[in-house]
């Protein structure tokens, strides 16, 4: 099953037959970011991009992208880099996405961005975080990056909207870095993980940080954070 979508039309480039990441018009996009939204399709209820399904190989290696930008090429054609990190390390991408697109294509895979969707923030905070890594992981999509959908949620109340975009039958990356030991946190965490696979009904799981009791071990792959000290990759 797929979601029913309307085009939605972006603003006109300014001049079409230029390269987005040389032109001035590009460093700074603005909040709502049109110019990305060309060619991609947003679900017709509340308009939602539309995250594409992932049916390739499971990643052996994950790394935090901002903690390889230096690192060459050969290196990253291994690697499947992801956002499960601060927010402050994924806004550079958001700002001025043109600009790491060349460098992403360079990964093996990439595990879509991970705006924090937090339990204690306003409705519109969390659907704007969950919009733009729905918005980011499409414009990835379209631009050629072999893109894991990671979808995430922040209560119970508003499971759908979380949902709303993400595919269905899909390989996808969870991450629980950040629930810890908080009864309250788990149980939101763990009732929306259940909620998930009744929604998107995942065909495998990539998971990010510490088992959940409860969860699905016979479709999870488990990596740990890697965003603790003493994980180095390649020299």
């Amino acid at each position: 099953m797929t979601y029913p979508y309307q085009k939605i039309l972006p603003l006109e480039f300014e001049n079409p037959d230029s390269t987005p990441l040389l032109t001035e018009s590009y460093k700074t996009l603005g909040a709502l970011h049109s110019v990305i939204c060309k060619g991609i399709e947003f679900t017709s209820k509340n308009q939602f991009p539309i995250v594409e399904p992932y049916s390739g190989k499971i990643p052996e290696i994950l790394c935090s992208v901002h903690r390889l930008r230096k690192k060459p090429e050969s290196l990253l054609r291994n690697l499947c880099g992801h956002f499960f990190t601060s927010d402050s390390n994924i806004e550079p991408y958001w700002n001025n996405p043109f600009r790491y697109l060349l460098w992403l294509r360079q990964f093996g895979y990439v595990i879509s961005t991970d705006f924090s969707i937090y339990t204690n923030m306003v409705l519109i905070q969390k659907l704007w975080n969950s919009f733009r890594n729905k918005l980011m992981s499409a414009f990835y999509q379209r631009n050629d990056i072999n893109l894991i959908p990671a979808p995430s949620w922040g209560d119970l109340e508003n499971i759908e909207l979380y949902m709303e975009g993400w595919p269905k039958n899909s390989l996808i990356a969870i991450n629980s870095t950040g629930v810890g030991s908080d009864k309250r946190c788990r149980y939101i965490w763990l009732e929306g993980y259940n909620a998930m696979l009744n929604i998107l009904r995942p065909t495998h799981i990539i998971r990010y940080g510490a088992y959940i009791e409860g969860e699905r071990k016979d479709i999870s792959t488990f990596f740990p954070n890697n965003n603790k000290p003493g994980y180095r990759y390649g020299s």
